[in-house]
């Protein structure tokens, strides 16, 4: 897995994840923090490396 994409919200990253699946495209939110925030370092949108050229192009599209 690959992280491409950082947001700061929990929620943000979370609606990226699910544009990815629309596009058949399997995807993971890590860095999860208190209150629905990503804490310092954000949240994390990770996609299998083989996926990320792909992932990007969905996420930019949208």
């Amino acid at each position: 897995m690959q992280v491409i994409r950082t947001f700061p919200t929990q929620v943000e990253a979370d609606l990226a994840r699910i544009r990815l699946q629309g596009a058949g495209i399997p995807g993971m939110v890590v860095g999860v923090g208190i209150g629905m925030q990503g804490g310092i370092g954000g949240v994390q949108l990770l996609v299998p490396e083989d996926r990320v050229e792909a992932a990007l192009k969905a996420l930019d599209d949208a």
